[in-house]
């Protein structure tokens, strides 16, 4: 990782030594060449969820609207995100946003808007533990992440720092039907120029006419959202307990 050219592998010991030992990368026992599908799992869960109306909590939006900006690339990691030549440095909110996803598309920042709502693939943010991941994102006045699945290392770094993510599967499958033109054209952020809209009382996503249902948004994400991350949440907790 660290350079938009890298390819980067993560594997468990026995393949790693299986792999040193043949010199290319490959499995400790045989393999019929088949890889498992990742989808699956996440749409059964997706469809087993049953519908649920949600409470939504005092200063939590109930219904969210923006244009789609489709970022087709599955595992799209941390440094994509957010480089390595920025991490350990202390820039401001505008310059983290100027540099967001420069690894992965240096055309990104300069084609989005605020207000835009993203939409990755599988395994959003896998990598390392930066938290500037998910903060570039919202410098860049990025109000959320829609993406098949999502690392939990970043969906926990985005909730602790107020900004909401959503698993959904069954959107991103649709989009790289809809959109497998611009995907089999290399083109790595894809906008249609289509509006988006979330409704959280009712946990469900509406694009072209068609609803996706998610898992409900329950009232710990909503109140880290609304305190802006889990630092400020306990911050205001100890100052209220302190004037007991």
């Amino acid at each position: 990782m660290g350079s938009r050219e890298a390819q980067a592998y993560l594997a468990s010991p026995e393949v790693v030594a299986a792999s040193a030992v043949a010199g290319h990368i490959t499995g400790p026992r045989p393999s019929d060449g088949r890889r498992p599908d990742h989808r699956i799992s996440a749409l059964a869960a997706e469809a087993a969820a049953p519908p649920e109306t949600v409470t939504i909590q005092p200063g939590f939006p109930a219904r969210i609207r923006g244009r789609l900006v489709f970022l087709p690339q599955d595992n799209l990691n941390t440094d994509g995100i957010y480089g390595k030549d920025y991490t350990y440095r202390e820039l401001t909110r505008e310059e983290m946003a100027r540099v967001v996803m420069e690894n992965y598309d240096p055309a990104f920042r300069e084609r989005i808007h605020p207000g835009d709502i993203v939409v990755g693939g599988y395994n959003f943010g896998t990598g390392s533990s930066r938290e500037q991941a998910a903060t570039a994102l919202m410098a860049a006045g990025i109000p959320l992440v829609i993406a098949g699945t999502f690392s939990d290392v970043y969906l926990r770094n985005a909730y602790n720092n107020g900004f909401p993510c959503i698993p959904c599967p069954e959107l991103v499958e649709r989009l790289k039907r809809e959109l497998a033109d611009s995907v089999r054209a290399g083109e790595l952020t894809i906008i249609p120029g289509d509006v988006l809209e979330i409704d959280f009382a009712a946990a469900t996503l509406e694009w072209h006419g068609d609803t996706y249902p998610f898992a409900p948004l329950g009232s710990v994400p909503q109140s880290l959202v609304v305190a802006g991350g889990i630092e400020k949440l306990i911050r205001k907790k100890l100052e209220l307990e302190s004037k007991q």
